[in-house]
């Protein structure tokens, strides 16, 4: 807390000087991550360069890991759009997706499972059906796309991987986790393509998708349609933002939960005494339902350091100048538990 930790230029111990000659700030109080991401979120506009991150990203193409261009921008607003487009569909899916869920927790009875697993298929399963609609793959098809998904991300974030992005001179050696992330990137691409060929070909394709939208005429907004590279990286940025997060988030909510059986049974009241059936416009009248996913996200961020952003342009931070081209990682997980804001601030108290 307080004045972002600076670390300068990175020097790891072995002594090599220019392994990452780049400025980062790890800014790990609330009001030091407001101040550069939304007071002066232009300036921060940037993504670094990352060697991983191109060979994941068809070169940049993502919104998550892509740079301020043109092309960016025009995939912003015309997945935003989309978004919108679909999102009248999205109770329905929930209610249809929680009621799945829920036979697949019983039919596990007494035995032993892993929820993050069950979460994981469900909700990208979720994100699937908003995203093509009725020509959604099979459930099988499905299964093993999340869990490329997950697979993709454990190896990613592997050190004898991660090395690569620091020393460059180590990818001329062989890796045997870095071909495993490019094998089980294939696979992810591979079952995008599919669906965006199944669209393409059908002569009656669904309208009120994610999908349908982005293939639509007026899909690229002002900019004209996206290039087949922005749309494949669209819908992998989708998958990859909401799948993960989401099944933590679901995790670490039913393992505090059972902790607190009075905490259940308040939140059971809570939903059975709403009236009609809460949709996902519904949080103000849910408000311990609200409180509760909240503190799940505070305690346990799917992502405890952000994603980093790059200064575009000479800017402050904290009062002291910073130069373009440095790079920004908010450690989230430690903001939200400063004990400066929060009274118990590694408790569960929604």
């Amino acid at each position: 807390p307080g004045f972002p930790t600076w670390f300068g230029t990175l020097r790891p111990s072995f002594g090599v000087p220019l392994v990452f000659p780049t400025d980062v700030l790890v800014p790990s109080s609330v009001g030091t991550i407001r101040e550069a991401l939304v007071r002066h979120w232009g300036d921060w506009l940037g993504g670094p360069t990352s060697y991983l991150g191109s060979l994941v990203s068809r070169g940049g193409r993502d919104l998550a890991l892509g740079g301020p261009c043109p092309g960016w921008r025009r995939q912003r607003g015309a997945v935003r759009g989309a978004l919108a487009r679909a999102g009248g569909r999205l109770g329905p899916l929930l209610w249809l997706q929680g009621r799945e869920l829920c036979e697949e927790l019983r039919s596990h009875g007494e035995a032993p499972l892993d929820p993050f697993e069950v979460f994981t298929f469900h909700t990208c399963s979720t994100i699937a059906r908003l995203l093509f609609g009725d020509l959604a793959p099979a459930p099988g098809e499905l299964r093993a796309f999340s869990h490329c998904l997950g697979e993709l991300l454990q190896v990613w974030g592997c050190s004898s991987v991660q090395v690569l992005d620091l020393v460059p001179l180590l990818r001329a050696l062989p890796n045997p986790g870095l071909q495993k992330l490019l094998r089980l990137v294939r696979h992810r691409d591979a079952f995008v393509e599919a669906q965006i060929q199944r669209h393409q070909v059908c002569p009656c394709p669904p309208v009120d998708t994610v999908l349908g939208a982005l293939l639509g005429r007026n899909s690229g907004a002002r900019g004209g349609p996206l290039s087949p590279p922005r749309l494949h990286m669209a819908l992998v940025d989708l998958f990859i933002g909401g799948t993960e997060t989401t099944a933590a988030a679901l995790g670490w909510a039913v393992a505090f939960l059972l902790h607190r059986p009075e905490l259940q049974a308040r939140l059971r009241a809570e939903l059975e005494g709403a009236q009609g059936p809460p949709g996902p416009g519904d949080m103000g009248r849910l408000p311990l339902l609200q409180a509760t996913i909240s503190e799940t996200l505070r305690l346990r961020p799917p992502a405890p350091l952000a994603l980093p952003h790059c200064a575009l342009r000479h800017t402050s931070l904290g009062g002291l100048p910073v130069v373009a081209g440095t790079v920004l990682v908010p450690n989230l997980l430690a903001a939200q538990q400063d004990p400066n804001i929060w009274q118990h601030p590694d408790v569960f108290l929604p």
